[in-house]
């Protein structure tokens, strides 16, 4: 996963790195970030032929020790690394997780952090898996504690992790 507000230089070494075989984005990712050859899949402009395509995914043998994804460090004592997380690992997090601290169908969870961070994981999955709704902020309304308020009440959020930042600025609106 990537953040488009991030700098040039760090996606494009995470797309070159990770030699990604193709790029799924909403239009938001500078053109010069994308390594030269790579496909690039606009979800805006591609919407009627991705709707109008096969609703089921192919089949596919994948086992727990399958890598489900790669999440890049912050790159503080450099570059950013990759850091591939399995099925296993995944499954053993979430399955924890939904068990202690629990989440339950009835549950309702604001994901405020930015899927290029590890926890958005969580955020992500955890409701799915266990019957419960994401509703996903934007970022406009994560950096505004006040607006981050109106957000939770509005969506009936009963779950949220975020950074000790964002837990400032909430308490403090």
């Amino acid at each position: 996963p990537l953040d488009p507000t991030h700098p040039t230089a760090r996606l494009r070494h995470i797309l070159t790195d990770a030699k990604v075989a193709a790029l799924i984005t909403d239009g938001s990712v500078d053109p010069e970030v994308v390594p030269s050859g790579t496909p690039t899949i606009q979800l805006k402009t591609e919407i009627g032929d991705i709707a109008s395509s096969a609703a089921t995914a192919p089949r596919v043998a994948v086992s727990k020790d399958n890598t489900a994804y790669v999440i890049y460090t912050s790159g503080s004592t450099g570059l950013p690394k990759g850091v591939a997380v399995t099925h296993a690992a995944v499954v053993n997090f979430l399955t924890s997780m939904a068990r202690e601290p629990g989440m339950t169908p009835d549950d309702v969870l604001l994901a405020v952090t930015t899927v290029s961070f590890d926890i958005a994981g969580l955020e992500l999955y955890l409701p799915l898996v266990t019957g419960a709704r994401v509703v996903i902020a934007e970022r406009e309304e994560v950096i505004d504690g006040f607006v981050l308020l109106l957000h939770m009440e509005q969506c009936g959020a009963t779950v949220m992790q975020a950074t000790p930042a964002t837990w400032r600025i909430l308490l403090e609106a």
